[in-house]
């Protein structure tokens, strides 16, 4: 058993998880702000429309990246054998 490849393939793991920990998140954000932002301040979220939805496709692109980010960790993995 190769122990370095073992170790370089976990470390890989922990990159993929954690790109797909954050972008989980950016995608909760960009669902929360505008949500919070229509229930807390209704006259702002009317003025402000556009502005949200940019923050809710941001998040989205972002996730998007970061999720090819963490395949690209995975199709890196190695054979530890």
């Amino acid at each position: 058993m190769n122990l370095e490849a073992t170790r370089r393939n976990e470390k890989r793991k922990l990159g993929v998880l954690w790109c797909n920990g954050v972008s989980t998140a950016s995608v909760a954000i960009g669902i929360v702000a505008p949500v919070a932002t229509a229930i807390f301040d209704l006259e702002k979220a009317r003025r402000s429309f556009d502005a949200l939805g940019f923050t809710l496709l941001g998040s989205m692109v972002a996730a998007l990246i970061l999720l090819a980010i963490g395949r690209a960790f995975l199709n890196r993995l190695e054979d530890a054998e």
